[in-house]
């Protein structure tokens, strides 16, 4: 019996408009709400960008092994298992990709990893990272309303370690 080997690729989805804070906030209209992502959003992208750049050959390479295990719309990162002898399809089709839905983006991949669990160590103390930024910004900018940091992280973590 043959093992089947795969990568597992820790990847984060910058938008252009993320941070994007008008200061004269209150006397504009409010603008569109943007509308989160959703795992089946950036697995479709993906397949795009293969099909754009590697054409039928890549989308016949990574169609039976690509797949997005886990997206979070909170901190937008996500973990993609695809097979070891061709993550560098998928690896190269992300960095193409500059729109996903109508926003526009670049992703980044962060991790490269050949087992889940390491994936998701990283994953973890990205998020962690990422949560305390967000925090210290939302202190800065004098929000009233924080949330709790230490629940909003145990529930990313809790959400990680769920991916199989």
């Amino acid at each position: 019996m043959v093992r089947l080997k795969n990568r597992w690729l820790l990847f984060e989805v910058i938008f252009e408009d993320t941070f994007h804070v008008s200061s004269s906030s209150s006397s504009s209209p409010p603008s569109q709400k943007l509308e989160a992502l959703s795992t089946r959003d950036v697995y479709s992208a993906i397949k795009n960008s293969v099909q754009i750049n590697f054409g039928d050959y890549g989308v016949g390479c990574i169609a039976a092994s690509i797949s997005v295990k886990y997206f979070s719309p909170f901190t937008n990162i996500g973990v993609l298992r695809i097979s070891r002898d061709h993550y560098h399809i998928v690896w190269g089709a992300m960095t193409f990709i500059t729109q996903i839905k109508t926003r526009k983006c670049l992703i980044r991949v962060l991790h490269l990893g050949g087992t889940i669990k390491q994936c998701q160590l990283s994953a973890i103390n990205y998020d962690r990272d990422q949560i305390l930024l967000l925090r210290r910004q939302a202190e800065l900018r004098g929000d009233t309303e924080i949330v709790d940091i230490n629940e909003l992280f145990e529930q990313s973590k809790n959400q990680i370690m769920a991916i199989e």
